[in-house]
C-alpha cells in the first residue's frame, strides 16, 4: 500500500513540474513519513491523489 502512495506522490510531483524536490533529502524524508502507515482502504485513485497532495502540501507549505 505504501509503494502505491509513493507512486501517486511521484505521478503528482511530474505532473507538477515539482520533481526537482526529490534532490532534497529534508523533503523527501518528510514526504514519505506523511505517506507511510495510512490507513488501508485508501486503494481508489482520487484517495491516493488526496494523500499525495496532503503529503505535498504538508511538507512544501501549500
Amino acid at each position: 500500500m505504501d509503494a502505491l502512495r509513493l507512486e501517486s506522490l511521484l505521478r503528482q510531483l511530474i505532473a507538477e513540474d515539482s520533481f526537482p524536490l526529490l534532490g532534497d533529502t529534508e523533503w523527501v524524508g518528510r514526504a514519505v513519513a506523511r505517506l507511510t502507515g495510512g490507513k488501508n482502504s485508501w486503494i481508489t485513485d482520487r484517495a491516493l491523489r488526496q494523500v499525495a497532495t496532503e503529503g505535498m502540501a504538508a511538507t512544501t507549505g501549500l
